[in-house]
């Protein structure tokens, strides 16, 4: 979104920019996608935060990983239906072709707190779900669409050998252990 800006400026008495109705619209086929296994708790920038009761996705991992699929397909159908015609003179908008989705799926304790006048989660689940979102995976698989269960989540979703074995390596949260699980291939 930054080279919307750029492209664009930040004046937008003539409309607002297209990125920003092409972000929404995939923003949105992510989080209708979720559902019902997942219920959204905030849009952060350009990310979906969603958050699910753990025993209610305990055993359900083929159903899990089956709706993100199915999200994933309906994030790139809006994805192909977005991309600008070739005379568009944005040299932002284009690039909304090379976007793509990476998902991070943890299992842990979180509880919703007062903050002003909302409300979030908060945790250590929450803080290392965050921290997993900057990982080495596309140096593994390129840059594909994927998902990475932490150790946890898989193994409580009854997947424990699903996809690849992943660790990653935080100074401040230590060693993490899971499997990337691609999105657009097939189990």
């Amino acid at each position: 979104m930054a080279g919307v800006e750029r492209d664009h400026g930040v004046d937008f008495a003539a409309g607002i920019p297209a990125a920003y109705a092409v972000l929404g619209g995939l923003l949105g086929a992510v989080s209708e996608g979720l559902e019902p296994d997942f219920a959204v708790v905030k849009l952060e920038g350009d990310a979906v935060f969603a958050a699910a009761p753990a025993a209610a996705l305990d055993g359900q991992g083929d159903q899990v990983v089956r709706g993100l699929r199915t999200m994933y397909r309906a994030f790139a159908d809006g994805r192909t239906r977005a991309i600008p015609s070739a005379d568009h003179v944005c040299t932002s908008c284009p690039a909304v072709a090379d976007l793509d989705l990476k998902v991070v799926l943890h299992r842990g304790h979180a509880v919703r707190q007062t903050v002003g006048s909302g409300s979030d989660l908060l945790g250590p689940a929450v803080t290392l779900a965050h921290r997993l979102l900057k990982n080495s995976i596309r140096e593994r698989i390129g840059s594909r669409p994927y998902v990475l269960l932490t150790e946890d989540a898989a193994r409580a979703l009854g997947l424990p050998a699903i996809g690849l074995a992943h660790h990653e390596e935080y100074p401040d949260a230590g060693g993490v252990d899971g499997r990337i699980v691609e999105l657009d291939a097939t189990r």
